[in-house]
């Protein structure tokens, strides 16, 4: 199996000299997020990504007219670049077209096609007024309408058919309740052996956008197995936001209202949403870009802010920052406690006890239903900025404050970890550009004296030669509940490290992209009774030999220390934990309107003396987008086999505009989806897809109510979507 599949792909390959890569925004878009993807890895939420490139798509960024942050908002440009364009403008004055870019040392051709679609050059600045005549003329409406659902019957779905009409069926043989038995289902519902809602999932957004001016709408959403409109429900979805965002108004540069994220510094003091710079082939975008504020669009319904907030320039060269939020979010509630209750018998100061605070926003049972808002949350914060030529310095202070205290169940590992009822961090940023040098970084505190950070330098050696160094030091008890940093870990404590990444760009056709990541964890980490270290690796070879083709063949290894998987008395001794994996990559267009991407990626996984673990993938893409029909097809095959879930393969996919799919490959089987858009009217677009695993080695897939009696998972995705 994995010969022949190896030589399909090969002979694949064979026609790439005649292939082109296809320059369409969508497609640079997608290469981005999936860029994104591979370095958050799982079920990431990916949309507000997607949501940045299509605004400046929408609203291109005027050269002449812009500073460093917003040229870090479209993510394609690393800081080496970005400080390039700046300093050009600064010593040869007001660009006169975006090829003028050619003459930076940093930039090449690839890297100038990217970000055509998002930068301009423009005669003359927009005004930063408009009339509401304007504003309606010109702003965007959008509506979605999205829905899918699993094909299959799960266990959690026992008192519903599949879409097939076949109920499902114990794999074991076990008799099946009488599901015509309203007691019996509803039995089955109290004691979570089933969902309480329908297998569709139902998405419903609107939106107005006027250039990055001004932007409102709402979101609402239900997982499957939530119910709609009844039962823990009423209101219907399970989940409601909404925002109001304007910017750039007069000295006004900011205001939120409703649901937004706020971003500073390197994300160590406070940072809500996403980080895109990790650790990737992208070995120079290692340092965050603080947005500041934003407006919320996204569907996670824990990791937001709702309230009120605002950006005002009290200043030359100052810009405050103030934010406040109140909100309510899931936790797994051990206890609720009175202290006392008066003459009446009414409850007075009620303690509620919290072992863990929940993110996945899944309500489907009556225990799940029981977590949701289980504990309000309000934050106030502030940043203050100084902004000049080249230079930037911060100051930020937020306070978190709960309805009730966490307590964690106690383990050695996290003794150091995060108990209580409030938390306080503040701490400091700053960003120097000084030719082709940028130095970065932040330092934090957090209440209970924890300290952490991290501080870079990016530089170009050469006009073909760049470089990025990254040192961090988070102290163990260090409590930064909305920090999110560069790490090797989840989290931003109990770590130290140092990133050293490489680009060589000998010419147009090569780009060589290395890195390697040291770090060490002081204390015990969760599977790791023992303080330890490890390294991380990474190398790619990008070839392009003309604008028709590319490329790319990766190395990565990563060597980090877990317990050991052997029964042994006492404390588990400590082993290595080795994964290499080898990427070869090739995307081609064979035609005008049609492109093909393939991929051969092997893995090696080992944890200590047990046996070494194999796994591969391969897959073929088809992607028809015709300039001028209303419709456009995507298509994968793919074949996989890995010897054990820990040698899986996380592989992105093509899915629905606005969702992202990162699925991990693993067992032995094939996998394929197919997604057609028809365009029936001049912007309405209706999506389809339908994707399906076959694996080949098990008998049931998955496990819990969400156990699938058979070898096959599959689902289907609908979308409507008016652009007006």
């Amino acid at each position: 199996m994995r010969r022949a599949a190896i030589v399909l792909v090969c002979g694949l390959w064979s026609a790439v000299l005649a292939a082109q890569v296809d320059g369409v925004p969508r497609d640079i878009i997608e290469q981005r997020i999936e860029a994104a993807a591979e370095q958050l890895g799982g079920e990431a939420d990916l949309s507000n990504l997607f949501e940045i490139l299509t605004d400046r798509y929408l609203d291109p960024i005027d050269l002449n007219r812009t500073d460093a942050q917003e040229l870090s908002t479209i993510l394609l440009l690393n800081d080496v670049q970005i400080s390039d364009i700046l300093q050009h403008r600064q010593r040869f004055g007001r660009f006169l077209n975006i090829y003028e870019l050619q003459t930076l040392n940093s930039m090449d051709t690839r890297t100038i096609r990217l970000i055509e679609p998002f930068v301009l050059v423009r005669d003359n600045p927009l005004g930063s007024t408009a009339s509401l005549k304007e504003i309606l003329k010109n702003g965007t409406n959008e509506i979605t309408l999205r829905s899918t659902m699993n094909i299959e019957s799960r266990r959690g779905f026992l008192d519903r058919p599949n879409f097939f009409g076949k109920p499902y069926t114990y794999p074991n043989g076990d008799e099946l309740p009488d599901i015509d038995d309203l007691a019996v289902v509803d039995s089955l519902r109290r004691n979570n052996k089933v969902y309480l809602g329908s297998p569709f999932r139902v998405y419903t957004r609107y939106r107005f956008r006027y250039r990055q001016n001004i932007s409102f709408g709402f979101t609402a959403e239900k997982d499957e197995g939530e119910q709609f409109f009844k039962g823990t429900q009423p209101n219907g979805y399970d989940f409601y936001s909404a925002h109001f965002f304007l910017r750039h108004i007069g000295r006004l540069k900011a205001l939120a209202i409703g649901d937004y994220q706020a971003q500073f510094g390197q994300g160590l003091t406070f940072w809500n949403g996403l980080g895109f710079a990790a650790k990737s082939s992208f070995t120079m975008n290692v340092k965050r870009n603080a947005n500041g504020l934003a407006p919320y669009t996204s569907v996670n319904e824990n990791l937001f802010l709702r309230g009120v907030a605002a950006t005002y320039e009290v200043g030359r060269n100052f810009e405050l920052t103030a934010f406040v939020s109140r909100k309510d979010i899931d936790a797994n509630v051990q206890s609720a406690t009175s202290a006392a209750a008066d003459s009446l018998g009414t409850v007075q100061d009620v303690q509620i006890i919290a072992s863990s605070f929940l993110e996945d926003g899944f309500h489907r049972t009556y225990t799940e239903v029981s977590r949701k808002d289980a504990l309000g949350e309000t934050v106030l914060g502030g940043h203050l900025a100084y902004k000049r030529s080249g230079l930037t310095l911060g100051a930020t202070a937020a306070r978190v404050e709960y309805t009730g205290t966490l307590q964690r169940n106690s383990q050695v590992y996290n003794q150091f970890d995060y108990n209580g009822g409030e938390n306080t961090t503040a701490g400091v940023d700053w960003n120097v550009l000084y030719r082709n040098l940028t130095w970065f970084g932040e330092a934090a505190t957090s209440a209970n004296g924890g300290m952490a950070m991290n501080t870079g330098l990016l530089l170009s050696l050469d006009k073909r030669v760049s470089m990025s160094l990254l040192y961090r030091n988070y102290g163990r008890d260090y409590h930064g509940l909305y920090s999110v940093a560069f790490a090797e870990g989840t989290n931003p404590w109990n770590e130290r490290g140092l990133f050293t990444g490489l680009e060589i760009r000998p010419n147009r056709q090569w780009q060589i992209n290395a890195y390697f990541d040291q770090f060490s964890f002081p204390w015990l980490r969760y599977l790791t009774d023992a303080p330890s270290t490890g390294f991380d690796w990474l190398a790619q070879v990008n070839w392009r030999p003309s604008k028709q083709v590319e490329i790319y063949a990766r190395a990565r290894h990563q060597d980090r220390a877990r317990n050991t998987a052997d029964d042994v008395d006492g404390v588990d001794p400590l082993v290595r934990v080795e994964q290499t994996n080898y990427r070869v990559n090739a995307t081609y267009k064979v035609s005008k309107s049609v492109s093909l991407r393939s991929r051969v990626e092997t893995v090696d996984f080992q944890r200590g003396s047990a046996a070494l673990r194999h796994g591969f993938l391969v897959y073929q893409d088809i992607v028809h987008r015709p300039l001028s029909s209303p419709v456009e097809l995507t298509l994968r095959f793919a074949l996989f086999d890995t010897e054990s879930y820990d040698a899986r393969i996380y592989a992105y996919e093509n899915d629905l505009i606005g969702v992202f799919s990162i699925p991990p490959y693993y067992g032995r089987g094939i996998r394929w989806y197919g997604m057609v858009r028809v365009t029936p009217l001049r912007r309405v677009d209706i999506w389809l897809r339908y994707g399906a695993f076959i694996y080949n080695d098990q008998s049931t897939v998955s496990s819990g109510l969400q156990e699938i009696n058979g070898n096959m998972r599959s689902d289907l995705k609908a979308q409507v979507r008016w652009i007006f």
